[in-house]
């Protein structure tokens, strides 16, 4: 959970302009992410789309859960069925979370360093034009 905040963090403070992203994909650094997305959109996405999620995500990870009164009704029904081994059910879920975790965090570097680069362009056209 760290390095992903740690990720988002970083990518927050480096992107200055976020509209610069918008239009921009990750085409080249497909190979970066896993292709098993649930939805399967993520290439569709551009990289403004990618930053305002990141972004989102952190906040909800950084305020932790919420109570259970709001919770998911499905988790209920997760309760009822106690008889499921508990240190499995944990051990599912933790390993899931640290695969989702692991996918944002190469995606905010990925931001990262695709905002960089774009950056980067920009102030060798603004050395290329003084000339």
């Amino acid at each position: 959970m760290e390095g992903y905040v740690s990720a988002v963090r970083k990518m927050e403070q480096t992107v200055m302009f976020p509209s610069l992203l918008l239009g921009v994909s990750l085409e080249d650094q497909a190979e970066t992410f896993e292709t098993n997305s649930s939805n399967g959109d993520s290439s569709e996405r551009d990289l403004y789309e990618d930053y305002t999620l990141l972004k989102s995500i952190k906040g909800r990870a950084e305020g932790g859960l919420a109570p259970l009164d709001f919770q998911n009704p499905s988790l209920k029904e997760e309760e009822s069925k106690e008889k499921v081994d508990l240190e499995d059910l944990f051990h599912y879920h933790v390993s899931g979370l640290h695969r989702v975790l692991t996918q944002l965090t190469r995606r905010a570097n990925a931001v990262t360093s695709k905002y960089n680069e774009i950056m980067g362009q920009i102030n060798q056209n603004e050395i290329s034009l003084r000339w």
